[in-house]
């Protein structure tokens, strides 16, 4: 059955194109190719893509926690064990209150 198939398929490929089975595919597959570069080059403008979407939804961060000069061990004290005390992160002198992001 699928030999039957196959064998008229072949020579349907033949009749109607005047091509090879294989050069057939192979420029089907060519123009697959060249489809798929195109498209991802120029993509559609229609729907943003899921990363810009994303980036879009992104809220900016908040302005540091105005502590004044907090020592290393201070800072320890607000690491997020306790839940009555904000979750505070230090990055490159500046204090961040990140409680949401718990």
């Amino acid at each position: 059955m699928a030999l039957q198939l196959w064998e008229t398929l072949k020579e349907a490929i033949t009749a109607y194109t005047g091509l090879s089975p294989a050069t057939f595919f192979t420029v089907l597959a060519l123009l697959w190719a060249i489809y798929y570069v195109v498209t991802g080059l120029f993509g559609s403008s229609g729907a943003p893509t899921q990363r810009s979407r994303d980036f879009e939804e992104m809220e900016p961060l908040p302005p540091p926690v105005q502590l004044g000069e907090v020592t290393e061990e201070e800072l320890k004290q607000y690491d997020g064990s306790d839940p009555n005390k904000p979750l505070l992160m230090a990055i490159k002198s500046q204090i961040y209150d990140v409680s949401p992001s718990r």
